[in-house]
């Protein structure tokens, strides 16, 4: 699990400055501060953030909509406008870009956090409605809730997923987290060799199985129950010698 990792693009030094400790503060990880354009993209290739706070009226060649416009043909990494221009003809040039926020200057702090967590929750729904067998889910991440702030799983560090009544708890290599959702969301939603219904109550990611038996599989020591409806499919998977 690492930090969620944040890029803001911001040409008034002070701002971005204040911002990024209340970042810090926040438990996320800043890539860097560009003022540019041109530092902007830089800095992307370099360490390609998660969500990028974009100050709209940055200076240069190309203003925040242009940079996000570019981005949103290149890059799938959600953005938040910040901008202290609120006229009709700057909102109707940003709304199509569809950022995950518009936040207007002076913005709340406590605001920009939540807007930060539901461009997480958006990430999330996104992940799961795209992993399909032409999308695989493995190379992406998904962003949990880890106390008060959203941290990043990368997908092949989870183990598996366990019912617990109408939530859901993802075990990694590293720890377990609590999915506001059921297991059976899980399940429909996502359409990926790696993760395998073996039980009503568990999804497991087939890559880290262990050991097998008739009515089990060995995931990291654990054994996790194989119903009758999924073992011949599940056993079929593993080659036998």
């Amino acid at each position: 699990m690492t930090e969620i990792k944040i890029l803001i693009v911001e040409d008034e030094v002070l701002v971005a400055e204040d911002l990024a400790g209340y970042m810090k503060d926040c438990g996320f990880k800043v890539t860097g501060i560009a003022t540019t354009n041109e530092e902007c993209f830089e800095s992307i290739n370099q360490n390609e953030p998660d969500i990028i706070l974009m100050d709209i009226n940055i200076q240069g060649k190309l203003d925040g909509i242009e940079i996000a416009k570019i981005l949103n043909q290149t890059k799938r990494i959600p953005f938040i406008f910040l901008t202290a221009n609120t006229d009709t003809m700057t909102v109707n040039r940003a709304l199509p870009l569809n950022p995950h926020a518009f936040i207007s200057k002076p913005f709340n702090k406590n605001d920009l956090k939540i807007a930060i967590e539901l461009a997480c929750q958006k990430h999330n729904d996104t992940v799961i409605q795209n992993a399909t067998a032409d999308h695989d889910v493995i190379n992406h991440s998904i962003f949990v809730k880890d106390g008060s702030v959203y941290k990043r799983i990368d997908v092949p560090l989870v183990l598996y997923i366990e019912a617990k009544g109408s939530y859901s708890t993802i075990v990694t290599t590293t720890k377990s987290y609590t999915l506001s959702y059921n297991l059976n969301y899980f399940a429909t939603q996502v359409n990926n060799p790696v993760f395998k219904r073996v039980h009503r109550s568990f999804i497991v990611n087939v890559n880290k199985v262990e050991g097998i038996d008739n009515s089990a599989l060995l995931i990291n020591k654990i054994p996790i129950p194989v119903s009758k409806q999924y073992q011949k499919e599940i056993m079929n998977m593993f080659l036998k010698l």
